[in-house]
């Protein structure tokens, strides 16, 4: 459980980042859910206490997801190889040059690709927007970023990768446990951004497709940097990607 209090800490501030990108899109779904049902309307908490539970609920679920997976580390041989070598000394089985290079390049290649395969194939075919996008300048994508880097990493590459690898060892599935950690938490961290996207372009077989394809190729690239280089290189390169689509090329809107 070495580490518990550093992850949490910063998972949680990188949370709170995100409170603005978090009012916009609670209060958009009170606003569509007052148009669809408009006799609830009177049922609905107030934004902030809206607000307040949503952050609460993200911060315990944040504290299960890194105990769970600093418990289950030792067992699976994930690691956390950087930082266990700056506290510890520990041997790296890599040169900090090819983490940096694994790290930072595949985020900005991964983000790079996504935004093209975005551009071009997806968006020609995308339906009208119901709604305001989130994640509406590059201020909130920076905020988001650090959100997706760090929080989105520990939830589900250090949490449900960690959990899978660990359950699929213990059914004798060797390298194999490996995989069907990466896939699992892929598949689960791009359906976490089915409800966000139907938000904003409401319910489809492209908008599906474009938010399971698209970020599972990138949580897939994440599994396999937390496997191979540890935790810290997946969150930097999902930080790295997140820059790319949010920032980089992101057009303001008000």
């Amino acid at each position: 459980m070495q580490h518990f209090w550093l992850i949490w800490v910063i998972s949680v501030l990188c949370a709170l980042g995100i409170i603005p990108i978090q009012f916009r899109t609670i209060r958009q779904q009170v606003q569509l859910q007052a148009e669809m049902h408009p006799a609830s309307n009177s049922k609905v908490p107030p934004v902030p206490v809206m607000a307040a539970l949503t952050m609460i609920q993200t911060c315990v679920i944040l504290a299960i997801a890194t105990a769970a997976g600093l418990w289950l580390l030792p067992a699976t041989e994930l690691r956390l190889f950087v930082l266990d070598h700056w506290s510890s000394g520990a041997a790296l089985p890599f040169s900090m040059q090819s983490f940096w290079a694994a790290s930072l390049g595949s985020g900005i290649a991964v983000g790079l690709v996504v935004k093209w395969l975005d551009r071009f194939f997806f968006q020609p075919h995308m339906t009208a927007k119901r709604g305001k996008e989130p994640i509406s300048s590059r201020l909130l994508g920076v905020l988001s970023s650090f959100y997706g880097g760090f929080c989105e990493e520990v939830l589900m590459r250090l949490g449900v990768m960690t959990v899978i690898v660990f359950l699929a060892q213990k059914l004798g599935l060797a390298d194999t446990a490996y995989w069907l950690g990466i896939g699992v938490a892929a598949l689960a961290f791009a359906c976490a951004h089915l409800p966000a996207n139907f938000m904003t372009y409401g319910k489809g077989k492209v908008v599906t497709l474009w938010t399971l394809l698209l970020n599972g190729i990138m949580g897939i690239l994440f599994g396999c940097l937390f496997w191979q280089y540890g935790l810290e290189a997946a969150i930097i390169s999902h930080f790295s990607a997140d820059i790319v689509l949010h920032v980089i090329f992101k057009k303001s809107r008000k």
